[in-house]
Parts: C-alpha cells; sequence; structure tokens
C-alpha cells in the first residue's frame, strides 16, 4: 500500500496535500446566505483527523492502521502565496503481525499567480530517517521546468497545473455548472505530472457528528454547522512517458473521497489505495485569522 499522506498535498492543499485541493474547493460555492461572504473564502484554518483501516483486500499486506493526520492551510490575496502543513503518524501492522511506525511531514508553497510551487517531504520510518526530497517547480513563458534536488532539471507538460492553481480551476468549473474536471496536476506526490479526474456532487446536509464539532476561533469564520457540504471523488492517473494509443488502461493509481464545506474544511476522508481504503474522521477544527500568511 502507498504511502497515506503522499497524495494529500496535492489533494488538500491548497491545503497540500492538499495535500493541495482545499483551496478551491473552498470556494465550491457558498449557498444561500454564504454568497454575501463567498468573497472571504476559502478559511485559513487548521484540520485534524483520525485514521483508521476501513477495509483491505486478502492480497494487502496490511491487516491494521491506525494514526493521524493534522493539515494547515493559510495564505490569501493578501499574502504573495498560500502555504500548507502537513503531517501523518500511522502505526501498522503487517500480515505477519509486525508493527510499523511511518511519519511523514510535508511543507508547500504555490505563488498566487500559480507559476511556482515549492515543496519539502520528509519521511520517517520507526524514527529513523528513511527518505526526504524537496524541489521547486517554476513557468516561464510557458514552459514548466521542475527542479529536485540533486537531480537534473525536467520539463513537465506545460499545461500542468499547481494544486492552489488547479482547485481555483475546479471550483470555476464547478460555479459554471459543471459536474466533472479533468486537468494535469503536479503536487510534489509523484516526480511528474498525473492526470486528475474529479467529481462533485449535490450540495447535501452536514452529517451530525461534523456538526457537533466544536471550533477553535470559531469567531474568525462562519460555523460548520451553517453549511451544506457537497461530496467528492478524485481519481490520479499516473502518466507514462512511454505510453502509447496502444496502451492498456490500467485505471487509477489513487482515489480519494471527502465531503468538502464551502469554506473549505472537508470530512468523511476515504483514501482508496489499491488494495486497502483508509478512513479519515474529522475531530478538530481551528480557524486562523483571515489574511493570516
Amino acid at each position: 500500500m502507498r504511502n497515506v499522506s503522499v497524495r494529500l498535498v496535492g489533494v488538500m492543499v491548497v491545503i497540500a496535500l492538499g495535500i493541495t485541493f482545499l483551496s478551491a474547493l473552498t470556494a465550491l460555492v457558498a449557498d444561500g446566505i454564504l454568497r454575501d461572504v463567498a468573497r472571504d473564502l476559502p478559511q485559513a484554518h487548521r484540520a485534524v483527523y483520525d485514521l483508521s483501516l476501513d477495509s483491505a483486500d486478502a492480497s494487502s499486506m496490511i491487516t491494521a492502521l491506525e494514526g493521524r493526520m493534522v493539515v494547515e492551510w493559510r495564505g490569501g490575496p493578501s499574502c504573495d502565496g498560500y502555504t500548507s502543513e502537513q503531517r501523518v503518524v500511522t502505526k501498522s501492522i503487517d500480515d505477519a503481525g509486525q508493527a510499523s511506525l511511518s511519519d511523514v511531514r510535508l511543507s508547500a508553497w504555490e505563488a498566487a499567480d500559480g507559476n511556482e510551487f515549492r515543496f519539502d517531504r520528509t519521511e520517517y520510518l520507526d524514527g529513523t530517517l528513511s527518505g526526504s526530497e524537496n524541489g521547486i517547480a517554476r513557468r516561464d513563458h510557458g514552459i514548466v521546468v521542475l527542479a529536485l534536488e540533486g537531480a537534473e532539471p525536467v520539463v513537465l507538460p506545460s499545461g500542468v497545473m499547481f494544486p492552489n492553481a488547479f482547485n481555483m480551476a475546479l471550483t470555476s468549473a464547478i460555479q459554471r455548472g459543471k459536474t466533472s474536471f479533468a486537468r494535469l496536476l503536479f503536487d510534489g506526490a509523484q516526480p511528474s505530472a498525473t492526470n486528475v479526474t474529479a467529481f462533485v456532487g449535490k450540495a447535501e446536509p452536514l452529517p451530525a457528528d461534523i456538526r457537533k464539532l466544536s471550533i477553535g476561533n470559531a469567531g474568525e469564520g462562519i460555523a460548520l454547522a451553517d453549511m451544506t457540504v457537497r461530496p467528492v471523488h478524485m481519481s490520479y492517473f499516473d502518466m507514462n512517458p512511454d505510453a502509447t494509443s496502444d496502451t492498456v488502461d490500467m485505471g487509477p493509481s489513487f482515489e480519494m473521497g471527502f465531503l468538502v464545506s464551502p469554506n473549505g474544511v472537508m470530512s468523511g476522508l476515504r483514501l482508496i489505495y489499491e488494495d486497502a481504503i483508509i478512513k479519515g474522521t474529522l475531530i478538530d477544527v481551528e480557524y486562523f485569522k483571515r489574511g493570516s500568511c
């Protein structure tokens, strides 16, 4: 099973790892009375999720998993860009009864104009550094170049988007009445761009357990209880540089489902890997001051 946290960058940034998606989805339309305050969205915030194993295939090596994910998102028009921080700590048990502790930390920044993206990811396994990577991707005159530390620069597809720009484009599509959206995304989770397809459902009531959550610094934003949510499903397809028109479609390498409030707070996470599904339950939310950089 792939690392539980890596993809969240792209998805949640603007909460990035989001990582990566929030920022635009948060504007996913303030319904009713929220229209008047839509200009103040998305909400800078910190969200905490309990992680657990929802289901696993017979072929999966994972038999149990528990953990926690913390994501933070800040930025806005008054800042020079958007920043996100994410940390995911999980304890898993494999089919041989062996336990392992994973700790993944990721930070990202994206320029407000969507032409530069920087990320730094560090991974620990059982308390020992197991990997790290940082890089910068820049768009200049239509050419996007990715520079990873210790590696030769590579050119990404010209139409690729970084997380926040992707989210904003998705939000715009939704506001035009679209229920599906597909673009190339680079979020730092993979060495190349990824084809991402998103499907957005109709607004529905906020789940009762989320409605009861107490929000830190609640005065800095809109109460979750006053909002509806929209279900979102995203599929990630890794690009194969050697692919031809005869290449068989192998399906998505990763999928993610969640509910998103108009201000960008996500709940009901489902991280869908090839052999297992991880559930993320929102347990704590704290709003940051608007315009916080």
